[in-house]
């Protein structure tokens, strides 16, 4: 065979190979966009929820009873016993702490909310989208929507349906965060994993450009690995022949580990500790309990929560915030190595997990760990910050996850009604 046709040949190759490479690169950009934006809405529906709920329980803490009206004229909207019609102290405070948008809604007409108008008037008074009243007011459903349209802007919105002590229908509350902050959000993250996922697909046509005879085998198994960690299995692993080529496609298989590790870290991991994040830990804790469950093995697990964070915050500046938070996961991280695993479990709270270990066991550790705390130092702008934290410890006793968890946040909440600085046993 001439050169002339070996040379076509190779082009034909190199042409079938590179041309349906390119679409698998395209359709696995695309398909981890879908899913990484439909993750981003699920995170954005979790967060709504939760905020929602615990206001929902604030709101009868604060305000034991029930929501009426009272009025002939001049109404006002009493919770149990007070008057709640211009008491926008909890909403405000939520609204600082979380960056989202509060509205309590008396039947289908907002009472309380954090939306201001053009001329800097709260908005109250007006009435709730109809699908809104049909799904939620009507519906007696919670439901989530991704294009809500308040005040002329979109919003990711959470309505949760409020009852009465006879579990009635009595109003609705509703929780949003701007559609602009999300989508910047997910363009921000899904911006790298695209320059990723191109850089690739470059460096793989690259390697069949040079290597055409050996470079099929080689591509399926890079092909198995992205459509594993695309479809979210980020545990795989990428055979070894691979990763000792030390051509083209080897570097491709370590850009594709490599992208792997930035995946699990950027789905495992909290961004400004190094923590494990709270999706993480709950899946961690899954495992552990299970584990413990086969071989009869206890564990323990605690909620803490730095005493007076807020006072940080806003005597120091935020920044000087994430400086103690770091400070603290630090230390949490090396003294948990051996022990079991710490977590961001929200804020200023951490959950720590203490595997093969009692409750008694656990309270000595804790122990040492908080006359850590209380001895750490930490500078800032030639100021010294000096913390403490408060922790609830429950013993893993119990099958049901949310019950462990419940029982050392109560415990945490007793800690900090009786003076903080403390572990509750």
């Amino acid at each position: 065979m001439s050169d002339k046709y070996k040379g076509k040949i190779t082009i034909i190759l190199q042409a079938i190979s590179i041309i349906p490479l390119l679409l698998f690169g395209i359709i696995l950009m695309l398909l981890a966009s879908h899913q990484f934006t439909k993750a981003m809405y699920g995170q954005v529906e979790e967060e709504l929820r939760n905020v929602a709920h615990n206001l929902e329980t604030m709101f009868e803490l604060i305000y034991p009873g029930d929501y009426k009206l009272v009025g002939d004229d001049d109404y006002r909207l009493y919770k149990g016993k007070a008057d709640i019609t211009f008491d926008y102290s909890l909403i405000d405070r939520v609204k600082e702490d979380t960056g989202l948008e509060i509205t309590l809604f008396y039947r289908t007409t907002r009472i309380l909310t954090t939306f201001y108008n053009s001329s800097n008037n709260r908005i109250a008074g007006t009435t709730a989208p109809e699908a809104v009243i049909k799904d939620v007011f009507e519906g007696d459903k919670a439901c989530f929507y991704t294009d809500t349209i308040i005040n002329g802007s979109d919003y990711f919105s959470y309505y949760i349906p409020l009852h009465d002590s006879e579990g009635n229908i009595t109003g609705m509350l509703f929780v949003g965060k701007p559609s602009r902050n999300v989508n910047e959000a997910i363009q921000q993250s899904i911006y790298p994993l695209i320059i990723a996922d191109i850089l690739v697909m470059l460096i793989i046509a690259m390697g069949i450009f040079y290597y055409t005879k050996r470079f099929s085998a080689t591509l399926l198994k890079i092909h198995g690995f992205l459509s594993d960690v695309s479809t979210g299995n980020l545990g795989t692993c990428l055979d070894d022949s691979v990763l000792k080529r030390n051509d083209e496609l080897g570097d491709i298989g370590r850009s594709a580990l490599s992208m792997q590790r930035s995946l699990r870290h950027m789905v495992e991991q909290d961004a400004l500790t190094e923590l494990f994040n709270r999706r993480y830990a709950n899946r961690m804790l899954m495992q552990i309990l299970d584990k413990a469950a086969k071989q009869q093995q206890p564990f323990s697990l605690a909620i803490g929560d730095i005493d007076f964070f807020k006072r940080v915050n806003d005597t120091y500046g935020h920044e000087c915030g994430d400086v103690v938070l770091k400070r603290v996961a630090d230390m949490m991280r090396e003294h948990m190595e051996s022990l079991g695993f710490a977590a961001r479990w929200g804020g200023e709270e951490f959950l720590l997990v203490f595997d093969h270990m009692n409750a008694c066991d656990a309270f000595e550790s804790l122990r040492y760990l908080l006359e850590g705390i209380r001895s750490l130092e930490v500078a800032y702008h030639g100021e010294t910050i000096r913390i403490t934290m408060t922790f609830g410890l429950a013993d893993g006793d119990s099958a049901d996850i949310q019950q462990l968890l419940k029982t050392a946040d109560g415990k945490l909440y007793r800690g900090k009604s009786n003076g903080r600085n403390q572990i509750v046993l």
